[in-house]
């Protein structure tokens, strides 16, 4: 089973279900699902780099698809298809050790600082696909998590290729169409550079062109 195939009958459902009843559904099956058949059209890239600010956390569960993603554990199946790596990065030694659990060896998750951490990835090495989402944002004061969102992406603008693929979590977090999400910012600078948006939801994306 290839690994769109396999998201598709073993994920994409999951991803819909929340944990209690009462939360909202957090549509991030059909926006991943993008990036996947985006990442598995390039034929011509065969070692893939993918890096996530923000781990899977136990908070929400072990591994809790319709609440927080579960994105480490996705994107360390993807990864085990293809050649290349995945670097996730969390502030919290809590988070790190909880999501080493799940992850192959072709994962490395470190605890650290994300804006520091995109910073020092050598220029030369470039990133297929960048995930943010690594600062909760707070519904009365959204700017320290937009903000940091942003110097993320700044960080990392030295390491972005024709081609790659950003997203951020929890855009649209609080269901206002995005004005109160960890995108918003991130959005501004994309819509300057003239970034092409591939959607806009629960989560945001674009490619670099």
């Amino acid at each position: 089973m290839n690994f769109l195939n396999f998201y598709k009958s073993e994920i994409y459902q999951k991803l819909l279900i929340p944990g209690h009843p009462a939360n909202p559904i957090r549509n991030r099956a059909d926006s991943f699902l993008k990036v996947f058949e985006l990442l598995c059209s390039n034929s011509s890239n065969k070692d893939y780099f993918l890096v996530e600010t923000g781990c899977m956390r136990a908070d929400h569960g072990t591994i809790a698809f319709g609440d927080d993603g579960a994105s480490t554990f996705i994107f360390d199946k993807f990864i085990q298809t293809v050649k290349g790596k995945f670097y996730s990065v969390d502030i919290s030694q809590n988070n790190v050790d909880h999501a080493k659990k799940f992850v192959s060896e072709k994962t490395k998750i470190f605890c650290s600082d994300s804006v520091k951490f995109l910073w020092n990835i050598p220029q030369e090495i470039k990133i297929d696909f960048l995930y943010l989402d690594s600062y909760d944002i707070e519904k009365h004061n959204p700017h320290p998590s937009q903000l940091h969102h942003l110097k993320e992406l700044c960080a990392a603008t030295k390491n972005l290729k024709s081609g790659s693929i950003i997203l951020v979590d929890d855009h649209d977090a609080f269901f206002t169409q995005g004005k109160i999400g960890k995108g918003t910012y991130v959005k501004e600078f994309m819509e300057s550079i003239g970034a092409e948006k591939l959607f806009e939801g629960y989560q945001i994306g674009w490619i670099i062109k």
